[in-house]
């Protein structure tokens, strides 16, 4: 893959201020993954990427943003993933951020530009994309959280769990089904703020905790919750197809942080190969270790290739529907399996609750499941293929 002089300009930047400053005042606060990122945290890498130009930076520039490509956007994921940093996803907004709304800016009205997305882009508020519930995580046509009409508004009713960010965020995009008169009339996007002691809305449940043990994710309560009708995102509907629109190019881009994270677990093990003697030697002048370490460094580099094809492939404007599923199941694949043989080659040192590639191992476990399964991947692919015949 060819690196421009501005690309690797910026990727440079982004290392500077992981390594120089990210990491440095994570250890200086005490800062873990495994622990609540605290407001004030958050606030701090905000700003600071915003000084900086990272935080939104795919947004236009009329926004805010540099109106950077995927492709540049990939290279400072992958980046901030394989730093270990317990605060990378707040760096480019991810996490909660202006980055979840990016894909979606022209559905929003004007007046909710003002109410939501600016403050947003300051950093002064969070959100989070609430389409997962108890009954429907694949199949997202299987949602059950309804927004009947009322009015001149709506009563939302549900449950959403395993919402990204939820924790934290201010106000959700809620995909719902649209009742008018008794009638189904559509899946709809809704723009619904936080319950406080000054304004109605959702409730935040449960912080479920994965096996990764980060606390950033946890359910949305929505009960008779009223919202008006000037906060339907986009078109009355048409929310399915803004969900999908979404979710099609997060499961490519998200190829790169699983990358990332397999790329760090392959910097540690050959770390881990030079330093550790046994028999006289550095285990690295085995050949079993040495056959690990090269099979390791093979999958990962066939994984970015893809990635970045795939990207070549969105910015072209393909339908990349299959190529996102392909993406999706391969790198999360191969970051399991690379992860696997680092711990083998950590021995017991792998195994040690704490110890970085036991956090990453319980980590990339998550990576089959989240944004679709790797099972629903196949048959997204499979689907593309039988339609072609």
């Amino acid at each position: 893959m060819v690196i421009t002089s501005e690309s690797q300009e910026l990727l440079t930047k982004m290392r500077d201020f992981i390594y120089n400053e990210l990491l440095p005042y994570e250890k200086a606060m005490n800062i873990k993954t495994e622990e609540v990122i605290p407001t004030e945290t958050i606030r701090w890498v905000r700003n600071r990427a915003i000084e900086l130009g990272f935080y939104g930076i795919t947004l236009p520039h009329e926004y805010g943003g540099q109106n950077v490509s995927l492709k540049e956007l990939c290279l400072l994921k992958e980046e901030l993933a394989r730093s270990g940093s317990a605060l990378w996803g707040f760096v480019l907004g991810e996490k909660g951020g202006v980055l979840r709304i990016g894909q979606m800016l022209e559905s929003f009205t004007k007046e909710q530009i003002e109410k939501y997305v600016n403050p947003l882009i300051r950093g002064e508020t969070s959100c989070c994309f609430a389409l997962t519930e108890p009954g429907a995580g694949s199949d997202a046509r299987a949602i059950q959280t309804t927004a009947v009409k009322d009015g001149d508004g709506y009563i939302l009713n549900g449950i959403k769990h395993f919402i990204s960010a939820a924790p934290y965020s201010d106000f959700a995009i809620v995909i719902c089904k649209e009742v008018v008169e008794e009638k189904f009339a559509g899946i709809t996007a809704f723009l619904v703020d936080k319950k406080t002691n000054e304004k109605p809305g959702y409730e935040l449940g449960e912080t479920q905790i994965p096996i990764s043990g980060e606390r950033g994710t946890g359910e949305l309560i929505f009960n008779n919750c009223r919202v008006p009708s000037e906060n339907i995102l986009g078109a009355s509907g048409k929310g399915f197809l803004l969900g999908i629109k979404r979710i099609s190019q997060n499961r490519a881009i998200w190829g790169v942080t699983y990358i990332g994270v397999a790329q760090r677990a392959l910097d540690l093990s050959i770390e881990r190969a030079n330093e550790r003697k046994q028999f006289g030697q550095s285990i690295g002048e085995f050949q079993a270790i040495q056959h690990m370490l090269a099979d390791m460094a093979t999958e990962i580099y066939a994984a970015r290739c893809m990635v970045y094809d795939a990207v070549d492939r969105m910015e072209s404007g393909e339908d990349n529907r299959a190529t996102a599923s392909m993406v999706k199941l391969f790198t999360s694949e191969v970051a399991g399996r690379v992860l696997d043989k680092a711990v083998q080659i950590f021995g017991g040192q792998g195994l040690l609750k704490g110890h970085p590639i036991e956090q990453m191992y319980r980590t990339v476990r998550m990576f089959r499941i989240l944004t679709g399964t790797s099972e629903i991947q196949r048959n997204t692919i499979a689907k593309e293929l039988l339609q072609t015949k």
